[in-house]
């Protein structure tokens, strides 16, 4: 393969078509299907579109955005597999962003009780978040990923050249989860994000910091695949930020996932000081390093009682108690930290 780095099932690569000619070697064209959105399919399929001749209707091209992320566009999925006679040895390929890899990947983990699947993530966001850890899912009465399941792809390409395709603000939006793979677990990832520039930098450069960010996530996962314990340290920021990704999402105004966990980290640098005692100091430094990218925190985060309303849906609380991953420093965080209502509500208010 013609890789730059590989772990196990992940590959970053700069010649992404005899990759997948290799990887799909074991599969008919005619049992071939491709995912995409629509953003993916004007600027990514041209870039490998002649890799293997995948008949045309095998191809389904799906609404972009969190709203779109819902059982309706998964029927869409499945309308076309049942059709078009796919069958357990048949294989799906994912080409798009968080949303699309993670409807995709669920919708073929369902069908059938499970077809391979295959990830090429193109953003920043769907790289180092939500290809890596084999984490599915849709969203659901409002509520985001809350009908998923776990299960590993066959591989996961990050492609270098897809990441010319994406603007400023798709790059932020995946660079917050990069940010919080320093927080929770390098302090020297963390500082060489904080003096990344952006607007001179070279495609290896970052991809060398995207990569870092994934092997983070990869080693967490590989150490406890069902989010028993550390795996939830990558839900730092999350607890907060998804809240404001519902409420956002419930207004007809979609937060960016990526700038919704940046708020929400920190918001939960603000609690981790209340509760473990994080430095004032690294409070500041976070808090300065988010705004300067992301700027101010949005209103919605006075709505206090509406985002806590939502944060009772959280996936990792226990007994209607809101539990959250905090750092006790930059570099080390705990895991199944309870806050009560009145701490959330005074930290979401020091972060305005």
């Amino acid at each position: 393969m013609n890789t730059v780095y590989r772990i196990n099932e992940i590959s970053m690569t700069r010649d992404l078509k005899p990759d997948l000619r290799e990887i799909t070697a074991g599969f008919t064209d005619g049992k071939i299907f491709l995912l995409f959105e629509t953003n993916t399919w004007k600027h990514c399929w041209p870039l490998i579109r002649d890799f293997r001749p995948i008949p045309e209707l095998n191809i389904l091209v799906l609404e972009p955005g969190e709203e779109h992320k819902n059982i309706e566009q998964v029927l869409a999925v499945w309308e076309i597999l049942g059709r078009k006679g796919a069958d357990r040895g048949s294989l799906v390929i994912n080409i798009g962003g968080g949303m699309l890899t993670d409807l995709g990947g669920f919708a073929a983990s369902t069908f059938k009780r499970g077809l391979t699947f295959i990830n090429i993530p193109t953003t920043v966001l769907a790289m180092v978040d939500a290809s890596a850890g084999g984490k599915t899912g849709i969203n659901f009465r409002g509520l985001k990923n809350e009908i998923g399941v776990i299960r590993q792809p066959k591989h996961v390409f990050l492609h270098l050249p897809f990441l010319r395709t994406l603007d400023r603000e798709n790059l932020l939006s995946g660079y917050a989860e990069m940010l919080k793979a320093g927080l929770i677990a390098d302090p020297e990832l963390w500082q060489d994000l904080k003096n990344f520039d952006f607007d001179n930098y070279s495609e290896e450069e970052l991809g060398r910091l995207i990569w870092r960010s994934v092997k983070i996530k990869k080693d967490i996962v590989d150490a406890d695949p069902e989010e028993h314990g550390i795996r939830k340290s990558l839900n730092f920021g999350h607890t907060i930020g998804h809240a404001l990704e519902s409420e956002s999402l419930h207004a007809g105004h979609p937060l960016a996932h990526g700038y919704a966990v940046a708020y929400g980290m920190l918001v939960e640098a603000v609690l981790s000081q209340k509760k473990l005692g994080l430095p004032s100091e690294s409070v500041i430094e976070i808090r300065d390093t988010i705004t300067r990218l992301y700027g101010n925190t949005p209103n919605t985060i006075r709505k206090t009682d509406v985002l806590i309303e939502w944060m009772k849906f959280d996936k990792k609380n226990r007994d209607n108690r809101i539990n959250f991953s905090l750092l006790e420093e930059i570099g080390k965080c705990r895991v199944n930290v309870e806050a009560t209502e009145e701490e959330i509500r005074e930290a979401m208010q020091n972060s305005v």
